[in-house]
C-alpha cells in the first residue's frame, strides 16, 4: 500500500498530494512517484528543472489518480512561447537572435505537435529551397532539434521530427588557428596605439580559450584569487584555475590597475570584434604572410586549445577548460598535429 511522502534532501514533495512526489534516482536524473509507481521524466536533477518537473508530477496525478484525461495536444506557437520564456529569454542577444531566425524560417505556422511527419516534410521541403552553406543550415537544424527535444521534456511530442538523415554531410575543413607570434603581434600593434585594454584582452583570449560572450559577460565578482567563474554557452559555468596559469592572473591585475569596469570591457559581441578586424587590416599589410585577415576570437580560441595539446595537457582536462565535449574538441578545433608535436610526444617513448 502506498506510503505518505517525507521530506528529504534528494526529494521535492507534491504541495498537496502526499503519496506523489520527485526524487532524484541513482542514476542523477529525475524520477517521479504516484503512489509508489515510479516513472522517469528525461530530466537531470537539477533545481533549474525543478518547476517543469513538478509540472509533470502534477499531470500524472490528475490522470493517475483522479482519472482526468488531460489534453495533451499542443501546437508549434505553444511551443515556441514557453521556450523563448523558459530557455531563450535567459541567453545573450546574439543567442536571441539566432532562435528568432530559426523561428522565422521553420516554425512559420502553427502546426499540431503531434504531426510529427506533417512538421518534418515542411521543415525539409524549407532546407532544400536554401542557399546557404551546409554548416549554417546544420547548425540551424541542431538548434530546432533542440527546441522539439524541449517540448518532448514537457510531454507535449513523442518524437522529434528532426532526425539525424535530414541533417547534410559537412566534409570537414581544415582547422584554421594561430599561434602566439600572432598574439605577440596584436599586443604590439594595441600598445603603439594606446590600446592597452585590446592588448591584455586578446592574449587573456588567447590564454584561457574563452569564447568572445565568455569574456564580455566575465565580472569582478565572479573572480576569486584561486580561479574565476566562466558563464558558458548553453547556461552551463564552469571554473577556470588561475595558480597553474600565472599569466592571466598577471593580466586580471593588470586590468584592475586600470580600472576598467570589467575585465571584457566591451558591451556586445561586435564592438570587440570589430576592433580585432581593424587591427587585421594594418597587420595583414604588415605580415601578409601570416593571414590575419583570416582571425576572429574563435580562431584564438582554437589556437589556445591547439597550444595546450602541444604543451601535454590532456583531453580530458582541456575539454573542461574550454567548456565542450571530447567529439566536439576532434571534429572542430584540433588541427593536424605537426611534426614538432609528433617528435615531441614520441621521444617520450
Amino acid at each position: 500500500m502506498p506510503r505518505y511522502s517525507t521530506a528529504r534532501e534528494d526529494r521535492w514533495l507534491h504541495p498537496s498530494y502526499r503519496k506523489a512526489y520527485c526524487f532524484r534516482y541513482r542514476n542523477g536524473m529525475v524520477y517521479t512517484s504516484v503512489n509508489s509507481v515510479r516513472k522517469a521524466t528525461g530530466l537531470v536533477w537539477s533545481q533549474k528543472n525543478r518547476k517543469l518537473a513538478m509540472e509533470i508530477l502534477e499531470r500524472r496525478i490528475q490522470e493517475e489518480v483522479f482519472g482526468k484525461k488531460i489534453q495533451k495536444s499542443k501546437y508549434v506557437k505553444d511551443l515556441v512561447v514557453r521556450f523563448f520564456n523558459d530557455r531563450v529569454s535567459k541567453l545573450s542577444q546574439a543567442t536571441q537572435q539566432r532562435y528568432k531566425r530559426i523561428v522565422k524560417y521553420f516554425l512559420y505556422e502553427n502546426w499540431s505537435l503531434d504531426d510529427i511527419q506533417l512538421i518534418r516534410i515542411k521543415i525539409l521541403e524549407v532546407v532544400n529551397s536554401m542557399n546557404y552553406n551546409l554548416s549554417y543550415i546544420r547548425k540551424m537544424l541542431s538548434d530546432l532539434k533542440g527546441i522539439f527535444n524541449y517540448a518532448i521534456d514537457l510531454d507535449w511530442m513523442d518524437k522529434n521530427p528532426i532526425i539525424t538523415s535530414m541533417l547534410p554531410t559537412i566534409k570537414r575543413q581544415e582547422v584554421r588557428t594561430l599561434t602566439f607570434e600572432h598574439i605577440q603581434k596584436y599586443i604590439e600593434f594595441f600598445f603603439s596605439n594606446n590600446q592597452e585594454p585590446l592588448a591584455l584582452i586578446v592574449e587573456f583570449a588567447y590564454l584561457t580559450a574563452m569564447r568572445i560572450q565568455e569574456i564580455i559577460d566575465l565580472k569582478w565578482e565572479d573572480i576569486s584569487d584561486r580561479y574565476f567563474i566562466i558563464k558558458g554557452k548553453g547556461d552551463r559555468n564552469r571554473v577556470f584555475p588561475l595558480n597553474p596559469f600565472p599569466r592571466v592572473k598577471e593580466i586580471l591585475n593588470r586590468m584592475k590597475e586600470l580600472k576598467l569596469s570589467k575585465p571584457g570591457v566591451y558591451q556586445n559581441q561586435q564592438n570587440l570584434a570589430r576592433q580585432i578586424k581593424k587591427a587585421n587590416v594594418e597587420l595583414q599589410k604588415r605580415y601578409p604572410e601570416m593571414h590575419y585577415e583570416k582571425i576572429t576570437f574563435h580562431v584564438i580560441r582554437k589556437g589556445a586549445i591547439n597550444h595546450w595539446r602541444t604543451i601535454g595537457i590532456d583531453p580530458e582536462v582541456r575539454n573542461m577548460l574550454a567548456g565542450h565535449t571530447r567529439e566536439v574538441e576532434r571534429n572542430y578545433y584540433l588541427s593536424v598535429p605537426d611534426i614538432n608535436l609528433l617528435e615531441q610526444r614520441l621521444s617520450k617513448i
